[in-house]
């Protein structure tokens, strides 16, 4: 007999840079590339926020290339639990994007926004 695994899935942040001298139609490509990744690793989007082009607190060199402005964009996504790690990943290796933060959404802040 076999046994049903319940998938756990968990409410998730995800804020990443973008180099701010792309044009609008590359963060457009790369945002959507990100949500395809999503969705690619059985994960949703149900929330998303673009926090527009801000510039950087410090330079960031990655790449040999150094920036001072960023797209930032803020998400929030639902995940099966299994799936995060590899999602952290790919998002790591990603050539353009600069930074990202990926953490357990607050279940406390969600149910104050509602």
């Amino acid at each position: 007999m076999k046994l049903a695994k319940e998938i756990i899935s968990k409410d998730y942040e995800l804020t990443y840079l973008i180099p701010g001298d792309l044009l609008d139609a590359d963060v457009s490509r790369l945002k959507k590339e990100i949500v395809d990744l999503i969705a690619k690793n059985k994960g949703s989007v149900v929330k998303e926020d673009d926090w527009g082009r801000k510039h950087l607190a410090y330079n960031i060199s990655q790449a040999g290339k150094t920036y001072e402005e960023a797209v930032y964009v803020h998400m929030v996504i639902n995940f099966p639990v299994l799936n995060v790690q590899k999602f952290d990943q790919t998002l790591s290796l990603h050539r353009e994007i600069i930074r990202h933060l990926l953490v357990i959404a607050d279940e406390m802040q969600e149910s104050i926004k509602d």
